[in-house]
């Protein structure tokens, strides 16, 4: 056992290669600095973030990451702690203040005059930090002050500048000010939070096992003191990330269990899942078809074997049904997508164009959004659910798919995006016209959208065009 200790005490000794304690104190004052060469990349690095998350490059918020100077003054705080010295805290904390409030106030500006306003993916990245967020900047952290207490400079430092991202989401939280949301606002401050806070924390766990000098005596009560308050900080930083942690994990098991719930048991030939969707307020599980109705016989027993899945067994199952008896069979729809694809590509044959195209025209026209799955819907809807729910916070769930635009030659024109848009309560008429511009943006087609509100009885179609359900 000893000698296990001393082969771990050797693998892992943080004062073979450490600098001199003076070396220490230089270089974290020097990067500590509110004037000068600090002031002049501090600002640049502002415009570089801001202009890199309104672009959406993640070269230039990268580039932005690297040059920032905000971990200086950080660390700064986390070695007054260390060594005792109040006045030195105090002085690096007011610093850090004046940078983060001219970095919101300068990209406020920015965003306010930018004639760019919707929202990147880098931007909407930077509003829901979890328990992972606080990981990465505790291990940032270590690394970060690791490394700066080395004899030799290495890589350290820029790897966790880019790990721990400080100026990417205060700009972010210029950006939720110049649009007014608040959704943007805090979710980057408090990322921008985390990372400080465990940059912080790092610094002093550190500096206290590499016995950093400290500037005055201090009693066992004060240091025990300190301790708790550090640790409280922490535990209260931690917790918000935690619940969001939780409530992502909870809702990607909700939704491979309803999607395995969906291939199992509504596997048709004459029938097709178009949406489905989880109501957390009324405790409901909606599924949309079309096709040939079910009986409810058959409805029951589907009730009955939403019962094997953990997540899903509380729900109440609603099928919501046309009433079109008729029915079309998978193959249909298949040989109507294979043959709408040739006739895209100018390979379909004048018999197929008579014979399959126009057979299944009926079915076109008749049921515009027969969601035709051509392209990769899920990733759309992915994009679609975690952007739109930021950017309107009115959106509880966002369903749909790809169908064709077949015109009376029966001769496909272009494919669109058919959405239902479930909302808690009423979208504005201008917020509708905003979310079809941004959601035709994103998926790069056009969009037919339906918003429905979700209620715990039927739905209720408020605006858009399509097919409705009652």
């Amino acid at each position: 056992m000893d000698n296990l200790k001393k082969v771990l005490l050797d693998v892992f000794d943080l004062n073979a290669d450490r600098a001199t304690m003076q070396e220490i104190a230089e270089r974290i004052e020097s990067g500590a600095l509110l004037k000068g060469t600090n002031m002049a990349i501090l600002i640049l690095a502002m415009f570089i973030a801001s202009i890199g998350l309104n672009m959406n490059s993640t070269a230039v918020i990268i580039g932005a990451m690297l040059i920032s100077p905000l971990m200086g003054v950080i660390m700064a705080i986390g070695y007054g702690i260390a060594t005792y010295d109040t006045a030195y805290v105090r002085k690096s904390f007011l610093k850090l203040l004046f940078q983060v409030g001219f970095c919101i106030l300068t990209s406020t500006i920015y965003f306010y005059l930018s004639p760019i306003s919707t929202a990147s993916s880098e931007l909407l990245a930077r509003t829901e930090p979890t328990i992972w967020d606080v990981l990465i900047a505790l291990f940032g952290g270590l690394a970060g002050i690791i490394g700066i207490t080395r004899k030799e400079k290495s890589n350290v430092i820029p790897g966790v500048a880019i790990a721990t991202a400080l100026m990417p989401p205060l700009c972010t939280a210029g950006y939720g000010i110049a649009t007014h949301s608040l959704k943007f606002f805090s979710g980057a401050l408090y990322l921008f939070c985390i990372n400080g806070v465990f940059i912080c924390l790092s610094t002093f766990i550190v500096l206290k096992f590499i016995k950093i000098p400290v500037k005055q005596y201090v009693s066992i009560q004060i240091l025990r003191r300190q301790k708790f308050y550090l640790a409280i900080i922490g535990i209260i930083t931690i917790l918000p990330s935690v619940y969001t942690a939780y409530q992502s994990v909870k809702t990607n098991i909700e939704n491979a269990q309803a999607n395995s719930y969906i291939n199992e048991y509504f596997n048709y030939d004459n029938r097709q899942v178009v949406a489905y969707h989880i109501r957390d307020d009324s405790k409901t599980f909606e599924v949309v078809l079309i096709g040939k109705t079910l009986e409810e016989t058959q409805i029951d027993k589907l009730k009955k074997d939403l019962l094997n899945y953990s997540q899903l067994k509380d729900l109440n199952l609603k099928v919501i049904q046309n009433v079109y008896d008729e029915g079309y069979t998978k193959q249909d729809i298949e040989n109507l997508i294979n043959s709408s694809i040739q006739q895209r590509d100018g390979v379909l044959s004048a018999n197929n164009k008579d014979n399959d195209l126009i057979k299944y025209q009926n079915l076109s026209v008749q049921y515009y959004p027969a969601y035709q799955r051509i392209t990769d819907n899920q990733t759309i809807l992915k994009a679609f659910n975690t952007k739109g729910k930021i950017l309107f916070p009115q959106i509880d769930k966002i369903e749909g798919g790809t169908i064709n635009n077949i015109n009376e030659k029966g001769e496909v024109k272009a494919l669109k995006f058919m959405v239902i848009v479930y909302v808690k309560e009423q979208l504005s008429s201008q917020d509708v016209v905003k979310l079809k511009s941004w959601m035709e943006s994103e998926a790069n087609m056009p969009i037919i959208l339906n918003v429905q509100i979700s209620s715990n009885n039927e739905n209720q179609i408020i605006s858009g065009n399509g097919i409705s359900w009652q």
